[in-house]
C-alpha cells in the first residue's frame, strides 16, 4: 500500500533553546497543554500530541514526528505538578506515556490542529490518537527541513516583545531556557517555570508553551502556538489575534530579570565586590514598570529604609562596596512632575567568579 507521509519535526529549545541537528532522524515530538484541557490517564496517552485525523483515503497518513530530549510534566488530579520526565527516545516517550498514574494528566495542550497543503485539517484531540501514530510513524526525509536548524549559543535568552503596541503585560519579559527544554520566565521581576516543545506541522512550526501552575501568565501563554519568521535571531508566536515577537538576546546588560544584581569579589573569598549602581537604573525601571527618568526626576541609594524615607545618607552611584555577600539597597525614585516617589528594595550579591 502506498503511504505518503507528511513531514513533521518538533524542534525543542534548550538553555536558550539548543537545537540537536545530528539526532532529528530518529527523534521527534510535537504536543501541547493547557492546564484546563489536561489529557486524563484514562485516554491513555494524555500529554502531548494524538495522531493525525485520518483523509477520507486510508492509504495517506500525516506522520508525527519528535525530536528529543524535552522535559514532559505529569499532574495529579488537583492539577499539581507530581513528576518531570526527560523523554529521550519514542520508545522512552512511548513507555513514560503508558505508565502515567491512573487519575493524572500530562502538560500538553489540546487541540493541535493545522490546515495541511491539501487542504485538509490536521487535528490532535486526545492520547490515544498519540500513542498510535507514535507507534505507527515511519522516518521520513525531513532533511530539507531539519538541515536549517542551527545551534544557538546556550548563554543566550529570548526576550518578549508585544506586536500590538498598545499591549505591554509581558513587554521586556525574558525566557530562560534549559537543555532539556524546560524554562524560567521572568516578568516585572517575577519567576514562572515551565516547558516549552517547538515542533513542524508539515512547513508550519508550532511551538507549545506549558506553565506548572495556574494563573493570569499561564492563561495566556498555555496554547499551541504558530511560530512564524522564525530565525536564530528571532521567532514570531501567533495565536488567534495574539501576537508575541520573542528576539535572542545574548548580552546580559540587553535584558532584565529580577531586582538582583551580581557582581565578582575582588578578592576570591572575601565576599566583598564593587557595585555601580548608574547601571541598574534601566532595569529598576523596566521591572518596576516606571516611566523613564528626565531633569525634573531624581533617584538615590540608600543603605536602609529609614535613609531613604528621611532622604539622608545617599550612597555613591559610581562606587560602592557590600556589607554582606548578599545585601539589601533601597532605591528612592522621585518624578518631580506628579510630586510622588517610590523606594524599591534591589538586592545586590557578591559572587565568587
Amino acid at each position: 500500500m502506498k503511504k505518503q507521509f507528511v513531514k513533521i519535526a518538533l524542534i525543542i529549545f534548550v538553555g536558550l533553546v539548543t537545537f540537536s541537528c545530528s539526532d532529528l532522524d530518529d527523534n521527534e515530538v510535537i504536543g501541547t497543554v493547557a492546564l484546563e484541557n489536561v489529557i486524563q490517564k484514562e485516554s491513555e496517552l494524555f500529554g502531548l500530541i494524538e495522531r493525525v485525523a485520518e483523509t477520507e483515503d486510508e492509504d495517506e497518513i500525516t506522520c508525527i514526528k519528535f525530536i528529543y530530549a524535552f522535559t514532559m510534566l505529569e499532574f495529579n488530579a488537583d492539577l499539581m505538578v507530581v513528576n518531570e520526565y526527560i523523554v529521550s527516545s519514542d520508545a522512552n516517550f512511548s513507555f513514560i506515556l503508558e505508565n502515567i498514574s491512573e487519575g493524572n494528566s500530562i502538560g500538553i495542550n489540546f487541540p493541535i490542529q493545522s490546515i495541511l497543503e491539501s487542504g485538509e485539517e490536521f487535528l490532535i484531540q486526545n492520547k490515544d490518537e498519540l500513542k498510535q501514530a507514535i507507534d505507527d510513524c515511519i522516518d521520513v526525509q525531513q532533511q530539507e527541513i531539519i538541515g536549517q536548524c542551527n545551534l544557538l549559543v546556550q548563554e543566550c535568552v529570548w526576550v518578549v516583545s508585544h506586536d500590538d503596541e498598545t499591549e505591554d503585560a509581558y513587554e521586556n519579559s525574558v525566557f530562560d531556557v534549559a537543555d532539556s527544554g524546560t524554562f524560567q520566565f521572568y516578568n516585572n521581576g517575577e519567576l514562572h517555570e515551565g516547558t516549552w516543545i517547538f515542533y513542524f506541522i508539515e512547513y508550519e512550526l508550532h511551538a507549545n508553551v506549558t506553565f506548572e501552575e495556574e494563573g493570569t501568565t499561564a492563561d495566556d501563554w498555555n496554547f499551541d502556538w504558530k511560530v512564524e519568521n522564525f530565525s536564530s535571531e528571532m521567532m514570531q508566536f501567533t495565536n488567534d489575534d495574539i501576537s508575541f515577537t520573542l528576539t535572542n538576546e545574548c548580552e546580559e546588560e540587553n535584558y532584565c530579570t529580577q531586582l538582583i544584581f551580581s557582581e565578582c569579589e575582588g578578592v576570591d573569598g572575601s565576599e566583598i565586590s564593587e557595585f555601580i549602581f548608574e547601571n541598574y537604573i534601566p532595569c529598576i525601571l523596566q521591572i518596576e514598570d516606571l516611566e523613564a527618568l528626565t531633569d525634573d526626576d531624581s533617584i538615590a541609594f540608600y543603605e536602609t529604609q529609614m535613609d531613604a524615607d528621611a532622604e539622608v545618607n545617599p550612597l555613591s552611584q559610581t562606587s560602592y562596596q557590600n556589607t554582606t555577600q548578599d545585601q539589601t539597597i533601597f532605591v528612592r525614585i522621585y518624578y518631580g512632575t506628579s510630586d510622588e516617589f517610590f523606594i524599591i528594595p534591589i538586592t545586590i550579591r557578591s559572587t565568587t567568579c
